[in-house]
């Protein structure tokens, strides 16, 4: 028998449907078995609960394809004596004065907000990489408990390289590998491989990394040309940019997510297609960290289907949303590129692909139950017609009032199901002096 049926003011099946005035899902054992019009479903269903979200546009649950959720430790604090450019922020700050900082209280208490910050917001599956190589042993477990009490789906990793020597980075891979072995298999959470980027790891390095993620039957993630300096220090240390000089040790296939991708030029791009790289764009980490724009559009001419990740520094999807609309618009002096039908398919079905889960971003028979419910309510009508460029451009976070995992329900109106809000955000702050302290000893 059916469990629940939810009753929505409309129905958006995915970013390629049209929009269903007065339809609902009905779900079963966490997944999706009918959708249709509200009475249908109630005359076929009459046992069963029913959640009442007439107020609501129903939509697949939107996915974080990249997201560092420590990074909201770092909002605000002070940067001082930083040198300039992309290495001097890293070199300079980032690394020494935030994540070689962290430890297990601070990333506990990020993740816990990442998951609020999510549910609130709509998104219902997230992909974290955690770059704390002090503390990598147990980290991930640690992320894992939160998010199984917060019912949110989530991809988890800790990044891998060698900055602090081999030993270091060794610990870092075989906490991801034990981590994958020890969850799988889960039906929320996921591990993956990672390493960090070709600049900070030999040659060596990336092979055991490769050959631990296809041993273990994972993806593996890595930073791709976040900036121009990745591709001048490989063509300073092998002569050719990273994605061939990736393509030539034989790390690239589909098991493989790029995120960033940044600065790669079009063989580069067609390379990425060919072997069938996943990747992920963050419009508006890329412009704060000065590493420029992505070249989208191209990427989805030449095959590639990009998700939409936040990078944990502006974590409302729909902000995202509207920076992948608007940035390439601007950047390509044409109004016609990125329409909002492709914006959203990189918020639901295609960031579900790059995360490894291309059953997620639509809502249809079979598929999970991952759903939210966006008040549709705004100053000019919604219409078949203009709905998604309605809802990415005004729209928020604070418009979702469902949001629903495998069926489960983590957020209805105002309510936090699953949480403790108000005690989580005093952690935070808690965590985020202790960490400003230390930047200054």
């Amino acid at each position: 028998m059916t469990e629940t049926i939810v009753l929505g003011k409309g129905l958006l099946r995915s970013a390629d449907a049209p929009l269903e005035w007065n339809a609902g899902v009905a779900i079963e054992e966490g997944a999706i078995v009918e959708l249709g019009a509200n009475e249908d479903l109630i005359q076929r269903h009459p046992a069963c609960d029913v959640l009442d979200a007439h107020g609501l546009v129903l939509c697949p649950g939107f996915v974080n394809a990249h997201m560092h959720a420590y990074g909201v430790l770092a909002h605000g604090i002070p940067i001082r004596d930083v040198p300039g450019g992309f290495d001097g922020f890293l070199k300079g700050f980032w690394w020494p004065r935030v994540e070689d900082r962290l430890d297990h209280r601070m990333i506990g208490a990020a993740f816990e907000l990442a998951c609020i910050e999510s549910i609130r917001a709509g998104v219902t599956t997230f992909c974290d990489v955690l770059e704390a190589p002090w503390v990598a042993d147990g980290s991930l477990s640690v992320e894992a408990e939160i998010a199984e009490r917060a019912g949110i789906r989530v991809i988890l990793c800790v990044e891998a390289s060698e900055r602090h020597g081999s030993a270091v980075g060794e610990r870092a891979l075989a906490e991801n590998e034990r981590f994958v072995k020890n969850v799988s298999p889960h039906p929320l959470i996921d591990g993956m491989q990672c390493i960090h980027t070709s600049f900070t790891c030999s040659e060596d390095f990336v092979r055991r990394a490769k050959e631990s993620a296809d041993r273990t039957g994972c993806g593996i993630h890595l930073h791709l040309s976040e900036s121009s300096y990745e591709p001048a220090e490989a063509l300073r240390r092998y002569g050719i940019r990273p994605t061939p000089w990736y393509d030539g040790i034989g790390f690239l296939d589909g098991s493989v997510l790029a995120s960033q991708v940044v600065d790669v030029d079009a063989e580069e791009i067609d390379c990425l297609a060919r072997r069938g790289v996943r990747v992920v764009h963050m419009p508006l980490s890329n412009c704060e960290v000065g590493g420029g724009i992505a070249p989208v559009p191209d990427m989805i001419e030449r095959g590639l289907r990009p998700g939409l990740g936040s990078d944990g520094y502006l974590n409302d999807p729909f902000d995202v949303m509207r920076g992948a609309f608007l940035l390439h618009k601007a950047n390509c002096r044409d109004s016609s590129v990125m329409p909002s039908r492709t914006v959203w398919s990189m918020a639901t079905s295609w960031g579900a692909a790059a995360a490894g889960h291309p059953e997620l971003g639509v809502l249809a028979p079979g598929h999970p139950a991952d759903l939210i419910g966006i008040d549709p309510v705004t100053d000019t009508p919604v219409t078949t017609e203009n709905v998604l460029d309605q809802f990415l451009l005004y729209r928020r976070g604070a418009h979702v009032q469902l949001s629903m995992v495998a069926g489960r329900t983590l957020l209805l109106g105002d309510e936090l199901i699953t949480m403790d809000e108000g005690s989580v955000r005093k952690r935070v702050r808690q965590e985020a002096e202790r960490l400003w302290g230390a930047t200054n000893d």
